[in-house]
């Protein structure tokens, strides 16, 4: 039988050359954690962006004690095991990251892709949206946008989701010169991260009628329930949202009302695996995608890149059925540690390797770790 031998964290910080951001914060590095759960020689990786240092706190302090010497192929028990034991959804990403370096190494100990481990493929290769462009401080934030936007397509992006939320007239205008530089074929969505009212959401959104949206994600706060009741009812296009909910169960309100068409929780944020999987269960009920809110480094976009693989179609009015990926393309050294390639049709070919299908070793982290932490039976 394996048996987890150690536990290994990784506090990352990459510094950019420019903050970048969205209409309510900028950031000047990308940071995480990774974790390198190891077990019988062998070993999988697990992240946890959202409050990384807090995060590693929480595996070194209340879940190793749960994992060290267990058989790491009890992934479900072990999960159960870490949530029983920890009352609150502050634990969520620890445990998400722990989850992922377990489905990665469990993977990878009987040889199988992580899409087969969790239930086969569907397809072979995932439609990728370009999430970008980002804001820039020190300016006017959209100054650069058409720029970038030229520089996805000419990586072969088909869809392209902007930043939006800076004030209505911009907002509009920078979207319907989206829609005309990327043509009538392309997908376009916009960002308002959590930075609007309701009504100022509707308001802007009716006056984009002509860029034809594909959907509106986070018009309001995720903890705004009426808010997104309000935005549902009056917007037309499909609302997306989830990326900050840190428990499967914060869904159900969602589906209880429809006033979220497209689900995105975070690997990284919503347990794990196991937790986003609760929430496709759930979506499939309903008939709703799942698009998983992907950031952080390499290790959360393949792990929804396996995830994505295995979930069902939907004719939502996109170029190609969903589900989609996010693809990060700001300045992003974390991502580029094994970056992710795009084929001529602006998809994303799903690894056949086992586990995650990336060789990421400890050593091209080096350049970028700030902490780390080695737990050992």
């Amino acid at each position: 039988m394996m048996k987890i031998s150690e536990i290994r964290l990784y506090l990352l910080s990459a510094p950019l050359q420019e903050p970048i951001g969205n209409a309510l914060v900028f950031f000047s590095s990308r940071q995480t954690l990774l974790v390198e759960i190891v077990a019988n020689g062998l070993s999988g990786w697990g992240e946890a962006w959202v409050g990384p240092a807090i995060a590693a706190a929480a595996i070194e302090h209340q879940l190793a004690r749960h994992l060290v010497g267990k058989d790491p192929t009890s992934i479900g028990s072990l999960w159960q095991v870490m949530r029983e034991a920890n009352e609150g959804d502050a634990v969520m990403p620890a445990i998400a990251a722990v989850d992922m370096a377990l489905h990665d190494l469990t993977a990878r100990a009987w040889d199988l892709p992580l899409w087969q481990l969790l239930g086969g493929a569907r397809r072979d290769r995932v439609r990728a949206y370009a999430s970008g462009p980002f804001f820039k401080p020190g300016g006017h934030p959209y100054r650069n946008f058409h720029r970038d936007i030229d520089s996805y397509l000419a990586q072969g992006f088909r869809a392209v989701k902007l930043r939006s939320g800076y004030n209505p007239k911009d907002d509009v205008e920078a979207v319907l010169k989206a829609r005309r530089q990327i043509g009538s074929d392309a997908d376009l969505m916009i960002d308002f991260n959590q930075s609007c009212t309701a009504r100022r959401s509707i308001s802007t959104v009716a006056q984009m009628e002509e860029a034809r949206l594909l959907w509106v994600e986070e018009p309001v706060k995720p903890t705004d329930l009426p808010g997104y009741r309000l935005a549902s009812a009056h917007i037309a296009t499909a609302i997306a949202g989830g990326e900050a909910i840190f428990n499967p169960a914060g869904f159900l309100p969602f589906f209880a009302d429809g006033s979220m068409d497209i689900l995105q929780p975070d690997i990284a944020i919503c347990g794990g695996l196991i937790g986003v999987s609760q929430v496709a269960a759930l979506a499939a009920m309903y008939n709703r995608p799942v698009i998983p809110h992907v950031w952080g480094s390499t290790v959360n976009f393949h792990a929804a890149l396996h995830l994505v693989a295995t979930l069902p179609s939907h004719r939502a009015g996109g170029a190609e059925p969903y589900p989609y990926i996010e693809f990060d393309v700001g300045p992003h050294p974390l991502l580029d540690l094994v970056r992710p390639e795009l084929d001529e049709n602006g998809c994303v070919p799903v690894p056949a390797g086992p586990g995650l299908g990336i060789d990421l070793k400890a050593e091209v982290l080096e350049p970028y770790v700030v902490d780390r932490k080695v737990i050992a039976a």
